[in-house]
């Protein structure tokens, strides 16, 4: 069994998208011949906590190390016992410090706000790689600092190392909403620069991120796309329910930020139950909302017509997609979005709900809905006519079976063994 020194920030009990692509990966890796050790965070600043996932993961080798977190130090300063997965946006009714610390986050530390994990980590990786005879070095991010202990170790072990992107680095939506200044943008776009060349390949989960990265350095001769996607066990034993309700809901599952403000939506779900229909909709949000959002619920009269549910366990999230009528996925309203891929649509495929994706119509995402044989795409502020659309439930297996995580898994382990040839 070749062996693999995987390095993320995030892994159980840390909920939330940013930990599923690589606890997939690491329960798969095994059945094609790889054996993760996970170096990862001990207490670390997670947006939930989900204690089931590690089922998937039980007899995996992981490693914790502690380090600085600028996280608790903004919660210190502001107050707050828990940061909001949208906080890195601005409010109405921000604090002072809320408004201070977050100017030093994006002015002030580079590449994130976990740099001071970095001297910890490194710390941790030699001593594993000291203990026992690795093949190869895997780091994903975000959080990027992950990449400047993978570039760190490599040098250190001489062992090939692979980068995995789940989103961009200088090139995140969230510097959009939060101009930072020159300086600090020059000096994290040199540290992206000197990532993009030192690894030695590549992965990254959609052609626009691709590109994005390949325009800061030439990356396209080394990468791979690997898309998100869906665990087949995850949805085993669920079955398709016949909607029995008095109305039709309408489900989002995960947190929306600023620039996810679905307007249209909103406005079209007010019309449509204006209309006196024989069922009406209904709003469900799970998560996360940010503020502007409630405010424009509230502004279409969706009080009643709306439902806001707490972050919930990933298991339990699964049961809601099925249970849902339709599914809504929003795509930031902001340049350089047509790469983004919301994590949660490749598991919206697999419940197999009817899904309206919201944004870019010419993204990747947009894209991928096609493919699949989904057709309800619109514009943030686009009308939905919901009196023309009806409810039913896809079966086009074949069209996202490519999605599933154990194809996924085996194109990376593939990848892997490439370079160590």
């Amino acid at each position: 069994m070749k062996k693999v020194l995987i390095i993320t920030y995030y892994w159980p009990p840390s909920g939330g998208p940013g930990v599923q692509r690589i606890l997939k990966f690491c329960k798969y890796l095994p059945q094609h011949g790889w054996e993760p050790t996970v170096l990862t965070s001990r207490n670390g600043e997670y947006p939930a906590l989900d204690t089931s996932l590690i089922n998937d993961v039980k007899s995996l080798k992981v490693e914790h190390v502690k380090g600085f977190s600028f996280f608790k130090l903004f919660k210190l300063l502001t107050g707050q016992k828990k940061v909001s997965a949208h906080q890195l946006s601005s409010t109405k009714g921000d604090s002072f410090f809320s408004k201070l610390t977050r100017w030093i986050r994006y002015n002030l530390i580079f590449p994130d706000g976990k740099i001071g994990w970095y001297w910890s980590a490194v710390k941790k990786g030699k001593e594993i790689l000291n203990d026992e005879n690795y093949d190869l070095i895997f780091s994903t991010s975000p959080p990027h600092t992950v990449h400047l202990v993978g570039k760190t170790l490599s040098k250190y072990s001489s062992l090939p190392w692979v980068c995995d992107f789940r989103d961009p680095w200088t090139d995140r939506f969230y510097y959009q909403e939060n101009p930072r200044n020159k300086f600090i943008s020059f000096l994290d776009s040199l540290l992206e620069q000197n990532v993009l060349k030192r690894c030695n390949h590549l992965t990254v989960v959609s052609p626009g991120f691709l590109e994005l990265l390949d325009s800061h350095w030439p990356i396209k001769s080394k990468s791979t796309i690997i898309y998100n996607g869906y665990d087949s066990d995850d949805f085993r034993g669920l079955k398709d329910e016949n909607n029995l309700d008095e109305f039709i809901s309408i489900g989002h599952i995960g947190s929306l930020s600023k620039s996810q403000n679905p307007i249209g939506l909103m406005r079209s779900i007010k019309d449509y139950n204006e209309s006196n229909p024989p069922k009406k909709l209904l709003l469900k949000c799970i998560g996360s909302i940010h503020p502007d959002i409630e405010e424009t619920i509230q502004a279409n009269q969706l009080g009643k017509s709306y439902e806001k549910m707490p972050y919930m366990n990933h298991d339990k999230a699964i049961e809601k997609m099925k249970e849902f009528d339709y599914l809504f996925l929003v795509i930031p309203d902001c340049v350089k979005n047509s790469g983004i891929i919301p994590g949660k649509i490749f598991e919206y495929f697999a419940s197999r709900s009817e899904i309206i994706l919201i944004g870019n119509p010419d993204s990747d995402a947009s894209k991928l809905m096609r493919k699949a044989g989904y057709t309800h795409i619109y514009d943030i502020n686009g009308n939905i006519d919901f009196s023309r659309m009806d409810v039913k439930k896809h079966f086009n297996h074949s069209a996202i079976e490519k999605y599933n995580r154990k194809n996924q898994t085996k194109i990376l382990a593939n990848l892997f063994n490439s370079l160590i040839v």
